[in-house]
């Protein structure tokens, strides 16, 4: 697509995709097309911020700039209980659906506190146990395995230290990490979004 193509597609987006897209997708864009979005942004007389957020995502990050957005997760309220009084964490689960012959085993990242994290784990076991074991042959199989994996990630739950999977999800998504600066609900939604991805 060529960039006039680009440019009016996004004078027709709504303001909500523009700013989903200044958040969460200005790392795959080509600079020329970051240059169509920071003008669409201006022209909207949108949150200035908004730009500063496609800018983080395009340049390397520092270690104190990884310090910073590791605090602010960290002491954000659990997107799922509210809490203020543990930890944000990060950690996989893997639950296990079968429909007679075909058995899924799926794994997704799950951000919350550590509380509610091992609730997680605990519900998709459970959900493995209903819904996994009866798809033959590899029902019982992959429940099993299903287990094993919740059983190690679990330990994730509770590191003081940032974990792979809290480390990757704050590269990954550096434009809503510096929104959360100003706008914490944004950084709320984005993690309930992520969590209620299967």
């Amino acid at each position: 697509m060529d960039l006039n193509d680009i440019r009016k597609n996004y004078k027709n987006f709504d303001d909500y995709k523009i700013e989903k897209i200044a958040l969460e997708e200005a790392s795959k864009l080509r600079p020329e097309v970051l240059d169509i979005l920071k003008e669409e942004i201006k022209k909207r007389n949108l949150n200035p911020n908004l730009i500063h957020s496609v800018d983080s995502q395009t340049k390397e990050l520092t270690e104190s700039e990884f310090n910073e957005y590791y605090k602010i997760i960290r002491n954000h309220p659990c997107p799922k209980c509210n809490s203020k009084t543990q930890k944000i964490n990060a950690t996989m689960v893997g639950q296990v659906i079968s429909m007679l012959i075909l058995t899924n085993y799926e794994k997704s990242l799950k951000v919350a506190c550590s509380n509610c994290l091992d609730e997680m784990h605990s519900k998709a076991n459970m959900k493995s146990v209903l819904l996994g074991w009866w798809g033959f042959p590899w029902g019982p199989i992959q429940t099993i395995r299903s287990f094993m994996f919740n059983s190690k990630m679990k330990k994730n739950n509770w590191t003081e230290k940032p974990n792979e999977f809290i480390t990757s999800f704050i590269v990954s998504n550096i434009g809503i990490m510096e929104k959360a600066k100003t706008e914490p609900k944004k950084l709320t939604e984005f993690i309930n979004r992520t969590n209620n991805a299967i």
